[in-house]
């Protein structure tokens, strides 16, 4: 037998027996030891709850691996009268007896009684019972993880996720499917809402985003985000997502855009709302007492792109295209032999793209990725393992004249879709942006001589259709303020003399309105009282007796001339007008910011030496010029309500749609 017998503490407990075996003193049974301890100080830790191993780590091992190699039972041999077990174990299953809580020691790893016995963390979490505090805490975070992780409210009922948090934590209490959905959720959702109410109520500027969406099962969902500063943060959050339950006229959805301000405390804070180019939206709009519909720079300007793929020469060039990519997208062969002929020509291993009308520049990335693989795409269509195809025809045909009209045509629609993107972030302002990206459209798109008939149509269909756009006077005039106010675009030609104008008596009039409220809040603050006779038989309007002077000090005699020299000395207050002024010629003398900087942090920096002017472009800062917040919320709900939760309740669309973006 090994010499490390001698020196184990399992031998306490058992007699060695002949033939590498040992007997339990404990329950009689026989234990096969050849090599080791192993199996003799696993049957005591198993069967009698004594830990002989030095360490918490072992005991998590053999806790882990307890079940592979249980030998000790199978060699077990007819008992001799055996020993009656101690009195911290049962006498009828040999299985130990528990101490109760109020006997464990503060330690956790102290003895029990005057056993071996050990107390580990995982025998007092079967002991103990974990904290109501801990318990709800451990469920907000699963509730958290549903909702940010799109998980269905049926995972908490899957067995091997049961199994997974009881491993973690065996006290802890799953919740059921009907508690997440119908108490622990709304709980969440219903404090999140608190606090954004509550947050709102401090705002003074507000801007809206809202858009339509239409479910898998044909449910109507109207979509509205807020954009708003908090200090000199950005914040944008998600309103609400209800389903329309009338028709979406115009009328009915300002009914619904109305009740949402209220709700929010939002009546009066919002001027500007961005919407796409739906009649009903900018109709709805207006009537919901919203001064301005900005319409969706970006969805404009697909609108305008569109206009090019109804050129002649386009339609042809990519009826070559579509057929192809098709093919290969939807032949598991093809895909094959595809991906031999781009690793053996060195192309990138991208997947073909095929466009769709209402997707954004998708015509201009099919293209682009097709010419990027057009030598793997003809050598994998004269393969000898794909059969003969029609749509092959067109493209074998191709000539290096064709390839050059590709490329040609990514010319001209490269700077539509670099702006679209550009356009498309939430946490920078892009409202001053749109009016210089239609500048740089309009010298891109600029018909040359030296230009082919191919690009001029192209360049013509787009511009003559962007040319009609945001010619509105309201719109234009507020994007001339936006740009004006944008420390990189202050310098642009559609920021005239005019332009300075108005932005001057807008703040003329906010500072008359802020100093006519200040005077009705100090009118309210101190109302008359009637007179009233004092104790001391003074009445209200007769001269109380003049109180002492304090005692000047030393330095206050020598200099006491002087200092009511400079007391008495006050510069009388600007006039709002020259100071308004005098803040825009500063603000013009400034350097210029590159594309790239922070406007944000720039008027953060500048409230306190421009203080009229930071303030008005808070108001222009939250305005974006594009409704992607709301598009991007409409990406969440598609999956949300996947397929295999169709006939998910739009309350619980809703309130997963407004946890997971606020929270």
């Amino acid at each position: 037998m090994p010499r490390c017998f001698k020196s184990s503490k399992v031998w306490d407990h058992v007699t060695k027996l002949p033939l590498d075996t040992a007997k339990c003193n404990l329950c009689g049974n026989v234990i096969k030891c050849a090599g080791g301890t192993s199996n003799i100080a696993r049957h005591l830790r198993r069967n009698h709850n004594i830990e002989t191993t030095p360490h918490a780590a072992s005991a998590t091992l053999a806790a882990m691996f307890g079940d592979q190699n249980n030998n000790d039972r199978a060699q077990a041999q007819p008992p001799r009268a055996p020993q009656p077990p101690p009195a911290s174990h049962t006498a009828t299953t040999g299985t130990p007896a528990l101490p109760s809580l109020d006997s464990l020691p503060s330690s956790s790893t102290s003895t029990v009684a005057s056993t071996s016995t050990t107390v580990t963390p995982f025998t007092l979490a079967k002991l103990t019972k974990m904290p109501a505090e801990k318990q709800h805490k451990i469920t907000g975070r699963l509730c958290h993880y549903i909702v940010k992780s799109l998980r269905p409210f049926s995972i908490v009922e899957d067995t091997y996720f049961r199994a997974f948090l009881s491993e973690l934590n065996t006290s802890y209490k799953v919740p059921s499917r009907g508690e997440v959905s119908e108490r622990f959720l709304p709980e969440m959702y219903e404090a999140a809402l608190l606090n954004l109410k509550t947050e709102l109520q401090e705002v003074e500027y507000a801007a809206l985003t809202g858009d339509g969406w239409t479910s898998r099962v044909a449910d109507h969902y109207l979509t509205l985000t807020v954009h708003y500063m908090k200090g000199w943060e950005m914040k944008v959050r998600v309103l609400q997502t209800l389903k329309a339950e009338v028709s979406q006229t115009g009328d009915n959805i300002a009914a619904e855009i109305g009740q949402c301000l209220e709700d929010f405390s939002l009546k009066g804070k919002v001027e500007v709302m961005t919407t796409d180019n739906a009649k009903a939206m900018v109709n709805a709009t207006t009537s919901a007492g919203i001064p301005l519909s900005l319409g969706c720079f970006a969805h404009t300007l697909n609108l305008s792109t569109q206009k090019a793929m109804n050129v002649p020469t386009v339609g042809t060039m990519l009826a070559v295209i579509r057929p192809p990519i098709i093919f290969f997208r939807n032949s598991y062969v093809g895909k094959i032999v595809l991906k031999e002929k781009q690793k053996a020509l060195d192309r990138p291993s991208h997947n073909l793209i095929l466009d769709c009308k209402t997707r954004w520049n998708s015509s201009y990335m099919m293209v682009e990725r097709f010419v990027e693989q057009y030598p793997a795409i003809v050598a994998a269509s004269f393969d000898e393992r794909l059969k003969k195809k029609d749509s092959f025809k067109k493209l074998q045909r191709c000539t290096e004249k064709d390839i050059e009209r590709m490329e040609h045509f990514l010319e001209v629609m490269k700077l539509p879709y670099m702006i679209t993107v550009a356009m498309s972030s939430e946490k920078r302002p892009t409202s001053g942006q749109v009016l210089p990206m239609i500048d740089k459209l309009e010298v891109h798109l600029a018909v040359k001589e030296e230009d082919e008939k191919f690009i001029k149509d192209i360049k013509s269909a787009i511009r003559n259709d962007l040319s009609t756009r945001y010619q509105d006077n309201a719109r234009r005039e507020f994007l001339q303020e936006a740009t004006a106010l944008d420390p990189r675009f202050k310098g642009s030609p559609v920021v005239t003399v005019d332009v300075w104008d108005r932005i001057t008596n807008k703040i003329e009039v906010a500072q008359a309105q802020v100093q006519v409220k200040k005077e009705a809040e100090e009118g309210g603050a101190m109302p008359q009282l009637p007179l009233q006779v004092k104790q001391d038989g003074l009445r209200d309007t007769d001269t109380p007796p003049p109180a002492k002077k304090a005692k000047l000090t030393a330095m206050e005699e020598i200099f006491q001339d002087e200092d009511d020299v400079m007391v008495n000395h006050v510069e009388p207050p600007l006039p709002v007008q020259l100071r308004i002024q005098h803040e825009i010629l500063k603000f013009k003398c400034m350097p210029k910011l590159k594309s790239t900087d922070d406007i944000i942090a720039f008027w953060g920096g500048k409230s306190d030496e421009l203080p009229l002017l930071s303030k008005l472009a808070r108001k222009y800062l939250i305005v974006p010029g594009t409704s992607v917040p709301s598009e991007r919320v409409f990406s969440t709900a598609g999956d949300i309500v996947s397929a295999e939760r169709a006939t998910l309740h739009p309350d619980n669309v809703n309130m997963l749609l407004f946890l997971n973006k606020n929270t």
